[in-house]
């Protein structure tokens, strides 16, 4: 006998149209659900906001995804919830942001655009895991990771650990800037690429 499927195929959809990157050109457009109800439906809606975040959440292939959701009221006092860039979080023994492994390795650049000699391994949105070439390894790192057509985003980390394969783990700031919100998107944009969904038969 076949378990249930975790997620409808309805649900995949919808998960997958969230996945979906705004086109390029025009203004970037939040995506959004309508809240239809009545009153009472509202009047929680909003208590639960003022107190809490919240969410969107999916379970599938070991991974837990969280949309946060923005309650919004528009000048016709209808309701609709802004869905942001969510959190994908590998599950397991423990827990961890999901990372990409690059293979083969991209090279970091400095802020004038030029080899900085220290070769990006992996990345997620909490740290990054590095190899450093042909000098000593710094305690903190301001390095950037270019982007095809658009700016680098900025990586800022502290010195963590070192590994037997002669790489180098790097915690980042969790302060929540412009360049963690462009490093948050592009991991979730590189997860979405890499990880297409399919409806449970």
């Amino acid at each position: 006998m076949q378990d249930a499927p975790i997620l409808t195929s309805e649900e995949l959809d919808f998960i997958q149209d969230l996945q979906t990157p705004a086109p390029p050109p025009g203004p970037a457009q939040t995506p959004s659900l309508r809240v239809d109800g009545g009153a009472q439906t509202k009047a929680l809606l909003t208590r639960l906001a003022a107190s809490d975040q919240l969410t969107i959440e999916a379970h599938f292939n070991g991974e837990r995804v969280t949309f946060p959701l923005q309650l919004v009221e528009d000048e016709f006092h209808s309701l609709s919830l802004e869905i942001g860039l969510p959190q994908v979080v590998e599950q397991g023994q423990c827990e961890r942001p999901w990372r990409q492994r690059l293979d083969p390795a991209i090279a970091l650049v400095d802020e004038q655009g030029k080899p900085s000699g220290v070769w990006l391994h992996s990345l997620s949105t909490t740290g990054i895991l590095v190899e450093v070439r042909h000098q000593l390894v710094p305690n903190n790192l301001t390095l950037w990771l270019p982007q095809s057509g658009s700016e680098p985003i900025r990586l800022q980390g502290i010195l963590a650990r070192r590994t037997e394969q002669r790489l180098v783990a790097y915690r980042l700031s969790g302060r929540k800037t412009v360049h963690s919100e462009r490093l948050r998107q592009y991991i979730y944009q590189q997860h979405r690429l890499l990880n297409q969904l399919e409806p449970a038969i």
